[in-house]
């Protein structure tokens, strides 16, 4: 594979950071540059790896060359946090960054301008797609391939489904695989569908379980006791279809023994199936769904043993102490629906809600006065007005100034 920069165990160590879901836009969210910058600060990895959905589709991206530039300023304002340091960074991408209009190829050429990114100097290197290539690992002393990672391109839905891994990619993993002849271990931003395997089916109103979706609508899944490793659970797997076969390719080439993804916000446990560990990185980006306190994953592998890895969360709350910029839009996030299913669901409890608030005000209006309700209503939405505004003048006055900042010390 071509790389800008080698990667290397140092001392028979490697500190890789997985960031997966930062979802973001033109309008750069001020608390996922505060939380990331003081991640990097705080892990000091020796390789970044992004896991798909950089950019989210809820945006007014344009089309044609508007749209051209309206995903570059939103990738240079993302990423001028990550260029203000010295740490090496590949990715992949995730169902929702094609869904911007502009195809990924032309995505890589964005980041392929960026000092740190070492991803994406030659396309034609024998990858299947952009996103999708391995990453040798040199010992310490650079005469060998240590440890292997694969990145892999999980593709978008077509006709509302995920395509899943093609053909043309398993081939080329199997041809790397003999080639490379190393432990490997895989990031990507879909789960493979074997991950339903750490979980249980049960009946709907089991404590600790959720709907599922697509093949599995109207099933409930909770998280298995058994499994190795727990974390997070908070909702379904939206995986790939078992039957593109990526899983199986990987157990039969036998290199691989860990798959890790994002796109399911709300995870970040991990177990095994088959010998290769399944798991999540939870949601890093503020500007999408997810916990109050968003997540990043961070690996430690020795040289010497790269199978018997160390690997943890390490979450807002963790490295950055300053108060969150948009708590309100945080924990509306935070309570909304993860997916179209959950829609329903919740829309049905915003209703009940409203109307428990609308009896209450009539109550109040009988037992003090209209004007009184009227008034105190009144009030009510000229508070949210200031507070709204006053938030859009902070974050984008913040915004303006951590982007320069972060500009100033890349250079």
């Amino acid at each position: 594979m071509s790389m800008r920069k080698a990667i290397k165990f140092n001392n028979g160590k490697l500190k890789v950071l997985q960031i997966s879901d930062l979802q973001d836009n033109r309008f750069t969210c001020v608390d996922t540059l505060r939380f990331m910058e003081s991640a990097v600060e705080s892990i000091k990895p020796d390789l970044i790896v992004f896991t798909g959905d950089q950019l989210d589709v809820a945006d007014i991206w344009g089309k044609g060359e508007k749209c051209l530039r309206n995903v570059e300023r939103a990738i240079n304002g993302l990423f001028s946090v990550f260029e203000k340091f010295d740490i090496p960074f590949v990715l992949t991408f995730g169902n929702h960054d094609r869904e911007t209009g502009i195809a990924n190829e032309e995505q890589a050429k964005i980041y392929a301008r960026m000092k740190n990114c070492i991803c994406f100097d030659d396309f034609n290197d024998g990858r299947p797609d952009a996103g999708t290539f391995n990453v040798p690992v040199l010992s310490s002393d650079g005469s060998r391939t240590a440890m292997n990672i694969y990145v892999v391109d999980t593709g978008t839905k077509i006709k509302g489904k995920y395509r899943g891994v093609r053909k043309e990619q398993l081939e080329w993993l199997e041809k790397t695989s003999r080639e490379v002849k190393t432990n490997s271990v895989v990031f990507q931003h879909i789960p493979v569908d074997e991950i339903y395997e750490l979980l249980e089916k049960v009946p709907k109103g089991t404590k600790g379980a959720y709907p599922a979706y697509g093949t599995r609508k109207g099933e409930f899944y909770k998280l298995r006791e058994d499994i190795k490793y727990r974390g997070d659970y908070g909702e379904t797997p939206a995986a790939l279809p078992r039957e593109c076969g990526e899983f199986e390719q990987l157990k039969k080439q036998g290199d691989v023994f860990a798959v890790y993804c994002g796109h399911d916000h709300f995870d970040s446990f991990i177990g095994t199936v088959d010998g290769i560990d399944l798991g999540y990185c939870p949601g890093a980006g503020y500007n999408s769904y997810g916990n109050i306190q968003r997540g990043v994953r961070v690996f430690e592998f020795e040289e010497s043993d790269v199978r018997n890895y160390k690997t943890y969360i390490v979450k807002y709350g963790d490295v950055c102490k300053k108060p969150l910029a948009e708590p309100v839009k945080t924990f509306v996030y935070s309570v909304g629906p993860s997916s179209p299913g959950d829609v329903p669901v919740f829309a049905a409890k915003c209703a009940v809600g409203l109307a428990v608030i609308v009896l209450l005000l009539v109550l109040l209006a009988k037992l003090i006065s209209v004007r009184a309700v009227v008034t105190a209503l009144l009030a009510v939405f000229g508070i949210a007005a200031v507070y709204l505004i006053g938030a859009l003048i902070y974050n984008a006055v913040t915004r303006k100034k951590l982007i320069n900042r972060f500009k100033s010390e890349k250079e």
